[in-house]
């Protein structure tokens, strides 16, 4: 793995100058995860919760040399055991250039850090069963919940 130095990466929630950026990366997402048209129609709606400060969606952009690199999406929700949010952690994505180099690690860490800042109860994922690197990262790093997940298609 190439580890890089701290001083070339640095991890920042999103500003609105980032849209160009982020549309890029998120491109770059919603292209491998083969998302529907409706993802990519629903860009400018997404971007715009991501600056609405009441929103509780927020979103933070990793900048690798200056460059963009990767993005987080985390949605803010209540919870019914506690009066603080729980942070659900919607995408984390790393571009293909800057993988393998911390950099997925190192943006959890960022959110880790925002979170005892800000007072939530905990952050939550979740990752297909097929993607085993990402579940490398993550076995190392957090608490695997003994759930199933079920859900109910609406659209």
């Amino acid at each position: 793995m190439n580890r890089i130095e701290a001083a070339a990466v640095e991890i920042r929630r999103l500003e609105k100058n980032d849209r160009v950026a982020w549309e890029d990366l998120w491109q770059e997402n919603l292209d491998h995860f083969a998302a529907p048209d409706r993802a990519r129609a629903d860009m400018p709606v997404i971007w715009q919760r991501l600056m609405d400060e009441a929103a509780p969606l927020l979103g933070w952009l990793v900048l690798l040399q200056g460059q963009a690199a990767g993005l987080a999406h985390v949605v803010l929700r209540q919870h019914s055991f506690s009066t603080a949010h729980i942070a659900i952690l919607e995408d984390l994505w790393i571009a293909p250039f800057a993988r393998r180099r911390g950099l997925a690690e190192r943006l959890v860490e960022r959110l880790v850090r925002e979170g005892r800042a800000q007072g939530w109860r905990r952050i939550e994922w979740e990752t297909g069963d097929e993607n085993l690197i990402a579940q490398r990262l993550y076995d190392r790093i957090a608490t695997l919940d003994p759930v199933k997940r079920y859900r109910i298609d609406l659209d």
